[in-house]
């Protein structure tokens, strides 16, 4: 093509629509490169402040171990026994996810234990179960009855805040029932875990309130109907096959609880008789 038939073909354009078109389109092109670049930006903002927060969407299996220490004392070690999950792997349906998600923001240190009511609240709890009794399945260790509650601690207690499956036996959680004993006898690998050893004394009051309230149920042979899930346990038994020989890291460390009375008293935290041994 010379110049002489370029000219002809730039003359016989409509540049009356052609010129609208372009900068219609161009313009288009650029909003939406600015709002995509926009909003990714926002989502790694968010993303990096939930981060620093210590908010996090993980779901963790923890074994707790109660380790004899010396005259009637016994040192709480915890321990990751699955890998870690998010709730998005945890959970495929979008409604569960957003439903544990709220139930998160619902919980304290008096009452660590997710909230979980109705059918999905009950479907929530037994996926979990599920998940953790499928991983550890084909574990060479023997299986012994363990207890299983999903939990969300208070962020203004950790650091890190998720939702943390405790499993326990149920002996050695009936004893955190005395909270007399857990400040006398009880040790810790790290100050900051105390936290840890008022949940599981509220855990096992409301394990005690559990066993009472649904006795009736289970001694009447009732089936775990869909439609009677309304209220359902939010502690439950498994049978899990999980190691007996867990070591500790840290040397026994006494908690100091006097150093924490205003604090629980100002979280409400409702303990068995809290003045002893003050």
């Amino acid at each position: 093509m010379d110049w002489t038939s370029l000219q002809t073909w730039l003359s016989e354009l409509e540049w009356t629509r052609l010129v609208p078109e372009l900068v219609g389109k161009g313009l288009g092109f650029l909003f939406g490169f600015i709002a995509s670049w926009y909003l990714l930006f926002r989502k790694r903002i968010r993303e990096l402040q939930k981060f620093q927060q210590g908010d996090s969407d993980d779901i963790l299996f923890q074994a707790h171990y109660l380790l004899p220490v010396s005259a009637g004392q016994v040192q709480v070690v915890f321990r990751n026994v699955t890998t870690k999950l998010t709730v998005n792997q945890l959970y495929d349906n979008p409604a569960a996810r957003e439903l544990i998600r709220q139930l998160t923001e619902k919980t304290t240190l008096n009452d660590p234990i997710l909230p979980t009511q109705g059918t999905l609240g009950f479907e929530l709890l037994n996926d979990a179960a599920n998940f953790v009794a499928g991983a550890l399945a084909t574990s060479p260790h023997p299986k012994t009855i363990w207890l299983m509650c999903m939990t969300c601690e208070d962020r203004v207690a950790v650091r890190r805040r998720c939702i943390r499956c405790f499993l326990i036996p149920r002996a050695e959680l009936e004893k955190f029932s005395n909270w007399h004993w857990v400040r006398t006898f009880v040790r810790v690998e790290k100050p900051w875990h105390w936290f840890r050893l008022v949940a599981l004394h509220r855990i096992s009051q409301a394990w005690t309130e559990e066993k009472s309230r649904f006795a009736r149920i289970e001694n009447d042979h009732a089936l775990p109907l869909v439609d009677n899930q309304f209220e359902h346990r939010r502690i439950v038994q498994l049978s899990l096959g999980l190691p007996d020989n867990e070591v500790a890291v840290a040397d026994p460390f006494a908690i100091d609880w006097a150093q924490h009375t205003a604090t629980l008293s100002q979280w409400q935290v409702n303990l068995e008789n809290p003045i002893e041994d003050n």
